[in-house]
């Protein structure tokens, strides 16, 4: 397939999913509607949170809560730790029943990340754990962070929704909002779905239901399913992980699909001691990998190949520079050129592009009970799809996640307004002329407000590394204002404007590496492409560069604040 005619593909399928409703065509979690039908937790051990999960009492004293219990949270906390501050100061809430952001959520069969443990995993030095496999299935990823956790003796507050965050002058606490980007499901706005969940078994994959199904997240044998018709929608990353299991019990099983997804090779295998001598092999060796991964990421020049797999492979243009490069800045009348480079991506393996979810079903008797349906569905007692009938027992909703294209600041995912100073809420600075942050951390108005914000941040497809050092970058900030403080308990963090716009602007210069985005199919990565059909004026389309990530990549974006860290100058911070 030719450049042209991949182009012309990739904007054929981009016109299929444009809607003009953008994030309004799904319906998340936290409305009562979906979310008291669908979003129960089914894993919580309510004894155990009534003994071990709730630190905090109403109006006792929290030096620092931090909001996320997965990955983002933990490595928060941990940073504070080794900033000298005290594991009985910190609280960790969440709205889940443990720790494990969202590997407390996700337990669905064949479930395993597409990240290499051993960069994914976060602190394997710090506890001495070696990944059973090359990729981490999900109870052992959920394992890692109950391991951190007891570690470091690091305080949960479980089952808690936080409401809202509101700076006092008189307390002065610490709020860090670690809410990750992967814990609230939501579903498409089907009509009759609510009809159907009334008539039928219907359950998101975020809450597997295996009493239903039968078996466990350990043994998935859902032998409950034998003779029963079951129907999922999706082919992402999700589903097509679930397809191969439920194959292999279900009388037949029909998939559902918009828009047919990139699929690429994982090759899965167990780790062995030697594995695991050459891959621990120094003091640090895990973040000397994370960057070994993050310089194929931003397509940086790699002397070796630690990774050896699907994303560093040489000829996976897929990913390389995608999220940011530091190679150049792409100019206003450069843009069509770095579009159109960003579509070698797969010439070389286009077929794998517009790959069928069958091709992972390797059993011939188990491909038999599979069917692939194009999806333009209705619900009701059973399933229209396209004017086909299907009378299912069971639908499982593989439809993702809600994004915060509607809300793009820190409060978008936890759902609950920060106010900072004279009453602003952070999504008010967000959507307007004024907005501004620092290393995508923090932001003037919001003191002793820190975050892992996507304006202004680095990205990689491997979050942990990325999360690791915004919390690197909050601890050493928080720490060196502490050892300066004349007043501990009145000490209030903060980013000059000036030292926010400066910044800012390096951002925005910066933002027209993600011009590329605009080409892709609508989905969680594009925000669903929120605001499409709407006329952008010059200030708005400025603005929202200016909420970009940081365009050079993520190499570049931890040497910066490595080297802020290092300088110990706090310049630009007011306290």
């Amino acid at each position: 397939m030719s450049k042209p005619e991949l182009q012309k593909k990739y904007e054929e399928e981009r016109q299929k999913r444009l809607r003009p409703e953008g994030m309004n065509q799904y319906v998340d979690f936290r409305d009562p509607a979906i979310g008291d039908k669908l979003g129960e937790d089914p894993w919580v051990n309510h004894d155990y949170v009534a003994t071990h999960g709730s630190p905090l009492k109403d109006g006792g004293p929290i030096k620092f809560m931090i909001i996320g219990g997965g990955h983002s949270g933990l490595l928060y906390a941990v940073r504070l730790l080794d900033a000298g501050f005290r594991a009985e100061d910190i609280v960790l809430v969440d709205t889940a029943g443990g720790f494990g952001g969202t590997w407390y959520w996700n337990r669905y069969p064949g479930l395993m990340c597409d990240v290499e443990a051993y960069i994914y995993m976060p602190l394997l030095e710090e506890t001495g754990y070696m990944p059973k496999h090359k990729y981490s299935y999900g109870a052992e990823i959920r394992g890692q962070c109950e391991r951190i956790a007891a570690h470091y003796r690091l305080q949960g507050q479980f089952c808690t929704q936080v409401k809202r965050q509101q700076w006092d002058d008189a307390k002065a606490p610490f709020l860090i909002s670690a809410a990750g980007a992967l814990c609230v499901p939501h579903v498409p706005k089907l009509p009759g779905l609510q009809e159907l969940m009334a008539n039928r078994k219907v359950f998101h994959s975020a809450r597997w239901d295996w009493e239903y199904t039968g078996g466990s997240q350990d043994e998935p044998d859902m032998v409950n399913l034998k003779g029963k018709k079951v129907g999922i929608i999706g082919t992402g990353a999700t589903a097509i992980q679930i397809v191969p299991e439920l194959a292999k019990w279900v009388d037949h099983l029909y998939v559902f699909q918009r828009t047919p997804t990139y699929v690429g090779p994982r090759n899965q295998r167990e780790t062995t001691p030697e594995d695991w001598k050459n891959v621990a092999y120094k003091k640090s060796w895990q973040y000397e990998r994370q960057d070994n991964f993050n310089q194929f990421v931003t397509n940086d020049p790699v002397p070796e190949n630690m990774i050896g797999d699907g994303w560093t492979a040489p000829d996976s243009h897929s990913v390389a520079g995608f999220i940011g490069s530091p190679s150049k800045l792409v100019t206003a009348d450069t843009i069509e050129e770095h579009i159109t480079s960003m579509y070698q991506m797969d010439i070389a393996r286009a077929e794998r592009l517009r790959a069928h979810i069958a091709n992972v079903v390797k059993d011939e008797s188990t491909a038999q009970n599979l069917q692939l349906c194009s999806r333009g569905m209705q619900a009701g007692s059973r399933v229209i799809a396209n004017g086909t009938l299907y009378d299912l027992d069971v639908l499982v909703l593989a439809t993702g996640f809600y994004t915060s294209g509607k809300d793009p600041s820190p409060s978008g995912q936890s759902n609950a307004p920060i106010v900072g100073r004279n009453g602003v809420e952070a999504m008010q600075k967000w959507c307007s002329q004024d907005f501004g942050v620092l290393f995508g951390s923090c932001s003037n108005g919001f003191p002793n407000a820190f975050f892992s914000s996507f304006s202004g941040g680095g990205v990689s497809y491997n979050l942990t590394s990325a999360f690791d050092i915004r919390a690197r970058f909050t601890a050493s900030i928080i720490a060196n204002a502490h050892k300066r403080a004349r007043d501990m308990n009145t000490l209030a963090i903060e980013p000059t404007k000036k030292a926010e716009d400066r910044y800012t602007d390096e951002v925005q210069k910066r933002a027209l590496w993600f011009s590329a985005l605009g080409t892709c199919t609508p989905g969680w990565f594009t925000g669903e492409a929120e605001g499409e059909f709407e006329a952008q004026t010059p200030q708005q389309v400025a603005a929202r560069m200016r909420r970009a990530a940081w365009g050079s990549g993520i190499l570049d974006f931890k040497r910066m604040v490595l080297e802020y860290i290092s300088n110990g100058d706090m310049e630009g911070i007011d306290f």
